[in-house]
């Protein structure tokens, strides 16, 4: 804690066992972005019922394709409806209290990697970072108990929050191990 008290001090001047520690870090919280994304598109993807079916319940038609060989029974023109439940009040509201303990240690702890960088516009991208892990955070509720039409607000914030926090996580792993403080300049 006494490298980010100092204001002096840059990250490429961190100990080697210092770095290993943070490099780990930065690698899980890497993976974890990238889990994150690949769950959101499981969730509620284009194979699902998507946002508004998740949170709102809005069911969408879906046409099955008839099955290969066999016999053919002629049925009316309509797509069947899929049936779909929105997301409960608890279940928003165990997800939302569990992500409110979580995500502002993971922010703190890149933040502060990223604040020994020497990185210019560093105040835009900790602040891009926060907003759009609110919003994000928002969004679910916006979508259940506002309108599904704001279903849009999810990934848009969710993509906001991909690149701020994967930025903020990525670069003190690159500048640390530079040695270079000419590179400090993103």
């Amino acid at each position: 804690m006494r490298q980010f008290a100092s204001s002096g001090f840059r990250i490429w001047n961190l100990s080697r066992e210092a770095k290993l520690v943070y490099t780990g870090f930065g690698i899980f919280a890497l993976l974890a972005i990238f889990v994150s994304i690949l769950f959101y598109e499981d969730l509620v993807g284009p194979r699902s019922a998507g946002v508004k079916g998740y949170y709102a319940g809005e069911s969408q038609a879906t046409a099955e394709a008839p099955a290969a060989g066999g016999p053919r029974i002629e049925m009316p023109e309509e797509a069947p409806r899929k049936l779909t439940v929105a997301v409960t009040y608890r279940k928003l509201l165990e997800v939302t209290h569990f992500h409110l303990f979580t995500v502002p240690v993971f922010l703190l702890i890149i933040a502060h990697l990223f604040m020994l960088t020497g990185a210019r516009a560093k105040t835009l991208w900790i602040a891009g970072g926060f907003g759009s892990s609110l919003l994000h955070l928002a969004a679910p509720w916006l979508i259940r108990y506002g309108s599904a039409a704001m279903s849009w607000l999810y990934p848009v914030t969710g993509a906001l929050m991909a690149i701020t926090l994967g930025f903020m996580t990525a670069y003190p792993i690159m500048v640390m191990w530079a040695h270079a403080p000419e590179r400090e300049k993103a």
